[in-house]
C-alpha cells in the first residue's frame, strides 16, 4: 500500500519543480529580446579586460574612470567614422538628386573597348552610349529594376543601423561589466564549479581565451585586410581612398566585411579604368577581401590547447546557426565539448592501462 506522505513529497516536488521551470522559462521570455545584446556585451568585456587592466593601472587604479573611457573611445570608434560617412553620402545623393532633376546631370560616353568585355561588353556599350545621350530614356527603362534596388538599399541601411545601435549598446555593457569584473568573476567562477568540480576552472580559463583569441584574430586581421584593400583603392586612384579604407575596417571588426566597399569599387575600375588596369584592381582586391577567411581561424586558435580544426568548424558552424555572434560561441562550444570528451576519455582509460600493467606485472 502507497504511503500517503511519500506521495505528498512527491506531488510536492513536482509542484515546485514546475514552478521553477515556469520561472525560469519566463525569466528567459524576458531577457530574450536582449540576449544577443547581453551576449555581445560579455563577448566584448572579456576581450577588452586585459585593455581594461592596463589602463586602470596607468589611471592609479581607478576602475570606473577606465571603464567609462574604454566605452566611451569604444562608442566613438564605432560612431565616429560611420557619422562621417553617412553624413557624405547623404550630401552626395542630394548633390545627385538635384543634378539629376535640373538636368545638368550628364553621363561621359564609354572609353574605348568597353564592347570588347567578354559577354556583357555589346550590352554594356549600348546602354552606357544611350545614357550619355538621354540619360532619362535609360532610367525609365530600367525603372522597376531600380525601384526594387532603392528599397533593398534601404532594407541594407536600416539593418546596418540596427547592428551599429546594438553593437553601441553591447560595448555600453561591456563597459558595466569590466568595472564590475571581480564581483562577476567570482560568481562566473563558483558556477562553472557548480556544473563540474574538477575542471570547472580550466573550462573557465578556455572559454576566455577562446573569445580572446577569436577576437584578436578578428582585430587583427581586420586591420591586416583593411590596410591591403586600402593600398589597393589607393594604387587605382579610387575617389576618397583614405575614407573607405576606414569604412572597410569598421565593417570588418562588425563582421559585415568590406564587400560593401570593394564591390562598388571594381565596377567604377571597370567603367573608368582601361581593361587592363581594370583587371590588376579586380586581381587584387578579390583575394584581399578574402583573405580573412583563411588568416582568422589561424590567429583564432594560437595559444589555445584545442585542435586548429576544432576552431575552424566551430566559427563556420557558429556563424551558419547563429549569425555573426556565432563566431564567438561557435568556437567556445566546441573547445568546451572536445575538452570535456578528452577528459572523459582520458579518465575511463588510466584506470584500464593501471590494470592492464598490474596483470602484466603479475604474469612476470
Amino acid at each position: 500500500m502507497n504511503n500517503p506522505f511519500k506521495v505528498a513529497e512527491i506531488v510536492d516536488l513536482i509542484v515546485r519543480l514546475f514552478l521553477i521551470g515556469l520561472l525560469l522559462a519566463w525569466c528567459f521570455l524576458l531577457i530574450r529580446p536582449f540576449l544577443g545584446i547581453l551576449l555581445w556585451g560579455i563577448i566584448l568585456a572579456i576581450a577588452i579586460f586585459p585593455m581594461f587592466l592596463w589602463v586602470k593601472n596607468r589611471l592609479g587604479g581607478r576602475g570606473k574612470l577606465a571603464g567609462v573611457i574604454l566605452t566611451l573611445l569604444g562608442v566613438g570608434v564605432i560612431i565616429g567614422p560611420v557619422s562621417v560617412i553617412a553624413t557624405i553620402f547623404v550630401n552626395n545623393t542630394q548633390t545627385f538628386a538635384d543634378n539629376l532633376a535640373s538636368g545638368s546631370f550628364a553621363v561621359p560616353p564609354p572609353p574605348e573597348g568597353v564592347e570588347n568585355w567578354p559577354v556583357i561588353g555589346d550590352r554594356v556599350e549600348k546602354i552606357w552610349t544611350l545614357a550619355s545621350v538621354n540619360l532619362a530614356s535609360v532610367l525609365s527603362q530600367f525603372q522597376p529594376q531600380l525601384e526594387a534596388l532603392a528599397k533593398n538599399l534601404l532594407f541594407l541601411a536600416a539593418n546596418i543601423g540596427l547592428v551599429l545601435l546594438k553593437f553601441v549598446l553591447s560595448i555600453i555593457i561591456a563597459g558595466i561589466l569590466v568595472i564590475n569584473a571581480e564581483r562577476l568573476s567570482s560568481r562566473i567562477r563558483q558556477v562553472f564549479l557548480r556544473i563540474t568540480p574538477k575542471q570547472g576552472q580550466e573550462f573557465l580559463q578556455l572559454a576566455t581565451g577562446t573569445i580572446r583569441g577569436v577576437t584578436r584574430g578578428i582585430i587583427g586581421v581586420s586591420v591586416l585586410q583593411s590596410l591591403l584593400i586600402g593600398i589597393g583603392l589607393l594604387l587605382g586612384g579610387i575617389p576618397f581612398a583614405g575614407l573607405l579604407t576606414l569604412l572597410c575596417l569598421v565593417l570588418a571588426i562588425i563582421q559585415i566585411g568590406p564587400g560593401l566597399v570593394v564591390i562598388p569599387s571594381i565596377i567604377f575600375a571597370w567603367s573608368t579604368m582601361g581593361t587592363l588596369t581594370a583587371l590588376l584592381f579586380t586581381i587584387w582586391m578579390v583575394p584581399c577581401t578574402l583573405v580573412d577567411n583563411i588568416l582568422k581561424p589561424i590567429l583564432m586558435s594560437q595559444g589555445l590547447p584545442v585542435p586548429t580544426i576544432v576552431i575552424l568548424i566551430g566559427v563556420l558552424g557558429g556563424t551558419l546557426v547563429h549569425g555573426i555572434l556565432g563566431l564567438f560561441i561557435g568556437p567556445v562550444v566546441l573547445s568546451l565539448g572536445y575538452e570535456l570528451i578528452v577528459a572523459w576519455v582520458n579518465q575511463d582509460v588510466k584506470p584500464m592501462l593501471n590494470n592492464t600493467n598490474s596483470n602484466q606485472l603479475n604474469e612476470e
